[in-house]
């Protein structure tokens, strides 16, 4: 009999399906795939597939539209091999379903499932892909708002699991990991996911037993154990099935390693946008003095001083003054002049932070900082004089600041500045011709109406990430705090704060007007000696020249933000003119065109549905600000789209018109979710991979402190690639999964696992006291993994080679001596350990 682990609507429960094989245990992940019949349609092949509705992995809504998991690896497996979906659906229940569908893929009635976990039974009645497309774990998940639990694996403790009873494959796996962890289990019977919940809330236990594919709202994931990975099955011999199907999942591997990460976050782990602090930060707020925060005064818009009342603003002043407000921390903001000076104030202590600095390890190594999470992401602009806009930079006059400690060549001959802002008045004056910005800092001075003569052309450099700077020894506590909000704060709220401080506000006074237009300040002047005529004309000039300053405003909008693929629109409110301008649809070169329309032909023509929404928005609102809504876009498809809204108002302070950025966000949010996954994990054991592993190890090390002693641990499977020609690379995959589990399982939260690759994996454990509590870690873990068992029943055994790590130990020197003692532990016969 076959035992299938069905998981719907939040709950899971075992059922018996119609398999004859005697005593087989099958997880049969808590969604199957959708199956696939094969037929012809006009020369496309149809495939046949299973479509049992379990929430996150195969879903269908009201309208009848697919979604989930298995659905989105499907169709993106149909981009390779060209097949088209018979989704089949059954009747009854979940279980129900699910047998049926199981037979009707064994009698070839049905092509393909999903969600299989790998046996040797199962193989003899289905062919399996040769890659698996997820894994699933078994977790420990708490509240959201529980932030007390803590898993230390040199204490014992009791611990109070919830959890269904009848589950004695999970609990297996869950007595494992506790024993591995020093913890005992008291479980606490549950039979619906409510009692659950209820168990959790009223403190009668500690956590709650589950799998990670099984997302349920309010609880977030404290550990994870027993990586399982699934497999796409198809019915014995269909083998030209299977072979598109291999290499289609080949493809995607390869094109787009996060692709499987990137289904899970969207399907099983949403995230959180809500913070909360743990019992640990909020003490370290309530005890803590206001922290000096070193803010650069000469950085517009991130950070600088107005002229007029001294007061410090810019973007990195009102992200400090958000975490102030979201926490309750204090910060001094300490004005700096300039990199120099402020790099000395680090040095000396004199700051605790800094409110503003580049994303860079170097750097901040070389400043002695800690860095939190990037709050903004933006690319590097030329910002050069009109009259370069189509010369060659070669060999011209390149403006930098004289703090800039770049020691390379330079493409054009430098000149060195005190400040930013004289090195846009020495590029709008033609002094020198061009310098380098971030587009952040390029649009403010370039939005600045006194500057003429700029012209903003893309540079393709790496991007310039800014995040905020903690000086060393970094309070755990503080770096925490800082994170959780950049991580937890709302997209609304960070772009309202980039563009309040990104766009310019110039008030208009005559006395500007008689600078920059002489002839017709005079010719005002006259006219006011006049009574009827000269009032009269008077009111004509001004509003001339505030239309012309608008209209100059708009201009320069509209080259900026066809540089970045955005529109630009203007509503004159007395006119009720709408001027949209950006990029002319389906054209490639960046030929803007501009848009003029009434508000009656808006609403008579289906095509400008998206201009009428944001006139509609701009009507009732009134403000400024910023929204996000959803449009048709280019192609007519919905779009999320941000609009950022500003009014601009006459002398007397009535409103004239509205301008504002339409920007298409779509990618923008794919790109966030990628950079958000684990893009540091290995694809198939989800440990560290060879290049995150040597970083993260080498920051550890850099981090001790006098007296303070890590551990570096090589660990290699006995005679793998003998278990590779034996049992196969899928068998082979399987076991580097357990191991990796079980690694995880073996080490505290802090400690690093990672695998640089074939059967060899590296773990770095932090406050290792001596060989001896070494030892016993090694002695621990090789028991463990003898627990493993290959198909032959034989143990699986591995050899360790261990080091001690002291303070100014490097990366290299310890990997090297801990090779040696792998190398020291396999010749003296392999299943034991040596300490260097």
């Amino acid at each position: 009999m076959h035992n299938k682990l069905a998981v719907t609507g939040g709950s899971r429960r075992f059922f018996k399906g119609k398999l004859c094989l005697a005593g087989l245990l099958m997880l049969l992940f808590w969604h199957l795939l959708p199956i696939q019949g094969l037929a012809a349609d006009g020369g496309r092949q149809v495939v046949r597939v299973g479509y049992p509705i379990q929430l996150g992995m195969t879903e269908v809504d009201e309208q009848g539209n697919y979604s989930g998991y298995t659905y989105e690896y499907l169709e993106e497996i149909a981009q390779y091999t060209g097949w088209d979906y018979e989704f089949v659906q059954v009747e009854g229940d979940l279980n129900e379903s699910l047998v049926t569908l199981m037979d009707m893929l064994e009698k070839g009635e049905i092509d393909l499932m999903g969600g299989m976990l790998y046996s040797r039974e199962m193989e003899q009645l289905y062919d399996y892909s040769s890659n698996s497309y997820g894994i699933v774990y078994t977790v420990f998940q708490v509240l959201y708002d529980d932030t007390d639990y803590v898993n230390d694996s040199q204490v014992e403790k009791t611990l109070r699991v919830a959890m269904y009873g009848q589950s004695r494959k999970h609990k297996e796996e869950m007595e494992d990991y506790c024993r591995m962890n020093l913890q005992i289990p008291q479980i606490v019977p549950c039979t619906t996911i409510e009692e659950h919940l209820r168990a959790l809330q009223e403190g009668r236990a500690d956590v709650m037993l589950n799998t990670s594919m099984n997302y349920i709202e309010g609880l977030r994931t404290v550990a994870r154990f027993a990586p399982k990975p699934f497999y796409f099955v198809t019915s014995k011999g269909k083998g030209g099935l299977l072979t598109k199907l291999d290499e289609a999942l080949h493809s995607i591997e390869q094109t787009d390693p996060y692709f499987m990460t990137t289904l899970h976050e969207k399907y099983f782990n949403p995230s959180n946008k809500e913070l909360k602090l743990t019992a640990q930060e909020k003490e370290y707020v309530e005890n803590t003095e206001p922290l000096r925060a070193g803010v650069l005064t000469d950085l517009p818009p991130y950070s600088y001083q107005d002229k007029e009342s001294g007061e410090l603003k810019g973007i990195s002043v009102d992200l400090l003054k958000a975490i102030e407000d979201k926490t309750g921390l204090v910060f001094e903001l300490v004005p700096v002049e300039n990199e120099e000076a402020l790099a000395e104030m680090t040095a000396e202590g004199r700051v605790d932070l800094i409110g503003g600095m580049s994303y860079d390890y170097e750097q901040a190594r070389h400043r002695n900082m800690a860095m939190s999470r990037p709050y903004i992401s933006t690319q590097y602009m030329i910002l050069l004089n009109n009259k370069m806009r189509n010369e060659e930079i070669a060999g011209r006059k390149l403006a930098i600041l004289a703090s800039y400690d770049y020691q390379g060549e330079f493409v054009g001959s430098p000149v060195y500045y005190d400040s930013r802002e004289e090195i846009v008045r020495a590029i709008n004056s033609g002094e020198v011709d061009y310098t380098y910005m971030d587009a952040y800092v390029a649009q403010y001075f370039y939005n600045r109406s006194e500057f003429e003569n700029l012209y903003v052309a893309p540079q393709m450099l790496q991007e310039n990430r800014t995040c905020i700077g903690v000086s060393k020894p970094a309070s755990p506590e503080l770096l925490n705090i800082i994170n959780k909000v950049i991580i937890t704060m709302p997209e609304k709220e960070l772009q309202s704060i980039i563009y309040s401080n990104t766009i310019y506000r110039s008030d208009i006074t005559l006395l500007e007007m008689v600078r920059r237009h002489p002839l017709q300040a005079v010719a005002v002047a006259a006219t006011v000696l006049l009574v009827v005529i000269g009032v009269l004309s008077w009111g004509v000039v001004t509003r001339e020249k505030l239309n012309r300053k608008i209209s100059l405003e708009l201009k320069k909008h509209q080259e900026l933000y066809g540089l970045v693929n955005d529109y630009f629109f203007e509503y004159d409110l007395k006119k009720e003119l709408f001027t949209v301008s950006g990029k002319k649809e389906g054209e490639k070169h960046e030929n803007n065109v501009v848009y003029r329309l009434f508000p009656e032909r808006i609403a008579d023509e289906p095509e400008n549905g998206k201009y009428r929404e944001i006139l509609r928005r701009i009507m009732h609102s009134g403000r400024d600000g910023v929204e996000e809504i959803q449009l048709p876009g280019i192609n007519r498809e919905l779009h999320w789209m941000r609009i950022a809204m500003k009014n601009i108002y006459d002398h007397k302070g009535a409103p004239v018109c509205v301008i504002g950025r339409i920007s298409d966000i779509n990618e923008e949010k794919q790109e966030r979710d990628r950079l958000k996954n684990q893009a540091e994990r290995d694809s198939l054991t989800h440990v560290y991979n060879a290049k995150t592993s040597v970083r993260l190890i080498q920051e550890r090390l850099d981090q001790l402190a006098d007296g303070g002693t890590g551990a570096l641990i090589l660990v290699d499977i006995d005679k793998f690639k003998t278990i590779n020609d034996t049992y196969g690379h899928m068998e082979g995959d399987h076991i580097l999964c357990e191991v990796a589990g079980i690694l995880q399982d073996s080490f505290r939260e802090g400690d690093i696992v990672g695998r640089p690759g074939g059967d060899e994996f590296i773990i770095y454990m932090e406050r290792i006291r001596d060989t001896r509590t070494l030892g016993d870690k090694c002695e621990r873990l090789l028991q463990r993994i003898s627990e493993i068992r290959m198909p032959d029943k034989k143990s699986l055994t591995i050899s360790l080679g261990a080091v001690l790590a002291r303070p100014q130990n490097d990366y290299d020197s310890l990997y090297i001596k801990a090779d040696k003692a792998l190398y020291r532990a396999k010749k003296e016969g392999r299943n034991t350990y040596f300490i260097a």
